[in-house]
């Protein structure tokens, strides 16, 4: 059996498989603040998953670790992760694998959600293609003529960090106008707080006064046909569409899949991102292009997690 994690700046999520992906259990919890704290929720998860399925433990032969980069793969440190402060330099792979006894391999986040999702989607007919992952952070994963491109540290696609706006935003990374200070989820929820203080009589105004401001809120009352919904939506897909033009007359993909938790919104968010796409992407690169959202965004990483558990104990 094989263990997949995906570790964000929110939530910790797990999935136990067996050797050909079929799921047998999956766990999500809350990312805690330390180093110490994070790592006893992957442990703990790691004991619920078996748990849950009565697997033993030692028939776990490898668990698969995606978190936010930069990483080094080869020592097993997460080097920064600007969405999980506690991160600089942290052993992560020694630490688990001396508390688990397991074989433990680290891998960037949005890489380990283009694992899973070419694993489990339908990209087959796709030689070159780009993933993102829209959550706490933005992240972005590449394959190129049918093979995954890592750049020279395994670091490559860090797409969240690329600039939209010289004069922007302060980002956690020590740049400013970072695209995921514009396009993440708490980026939808500053927002949401901006467009709020002008727009009264929300139904989204109404339920902040009980609960807190997310994404997954403002998506709900989208449903609702709520108008601030809506135009904050809008105009979150704009920014979303303007750094995946970007990406578009980069590369020339066939294809970018939109992953992440924010993107459950695909049916209000992917026109406007289309068009976007379309007003500023070359001649010639935006007619045999889709854009696509991933079918099961909650759990893709983490069976692209355990993909890469089991690729390592392949003969």
């Amino acid at each position: 059996m094989f263990v997949g994690i995906d570790i964000g700046g929110t939530k910790i999520k797990a999935i136990l498989t067996d050797p050909a992906g079929k799921e047998l259990s999956f766990r999500e919890t809350e990312t805690k603040k330390t180093t110490k704290e994070i790592e006893e929720s992957i442990c703990a998860i790691i004991e619920a998953l078996a748990t849950s399925t009565s697997v033993s433990k030692i028939d776990i032969k490898a668990v698969g670790i995606g978190i936010p980069g930069p990483i080094d793969k080869e020592k097993g440190l997460v080097v920064k992760a600007s969405n999980i402060p506690a991160f600089n330099n942290h052993p992560i792979v020694k630490n688990i694998e001396k508390i688990t006894g397991m074989k433990v391999l680290l891998e960037n986040d949005a890489t380990v959600a283009l694992v899973g999702a070419w694993w489990k989607e339908n990209v087959s007919r796709f030689r070159n293609w780009i993933m993102i992952t829209l959550g706490t952070g933005i992240g972005g994963g590449l394959i190129i003529d049918n093979k995954i491109y890592n750049g020279q540290s395994g670091n490559a696609m860090e797409v969240g960090h690329m600039t939209i706006d010289f004069n922007g935003r302060d980002c956690p990374c020590g740049n400013r106008g970072c695209w995921e200070r514009y396009a993440s989820g708490p980026a939808m929820v500053e927002l949401a707080q901006a467009y709020l203080k002008k727009q009264k009589g929300s139904s989204v105004s109404a339920r902040i006064k009980a609960e807190s401001l997310s994404p997954r809120l403002i998506y709900e009352e989208a449903i609702n046909r709520d108008d601030a919904a809506l135009s904050i939506l809008e105009e979150y897909a704009t920014y979303v569409g303007i750094g995946i033009a970007n990406l578009v007359n980069i590369f020339n993909p066939e294809a970018i899949l939109i992953g992440g938790g924010v993107s459950k919104a695909h049916r209000f968010i992917l026109p406007a991102i289309k068009q976007v796409v379309n007003d500023r992407t070359l001649k010639g690169f935006r007619e045999n292009f889709e854009l696509l959202p991933v079918q099961d965004p909650d759990k893709m990483p983490s069976f692209g997690a355990a993909k890469i558990a089991i690729n390592s104990t392949a003969p």
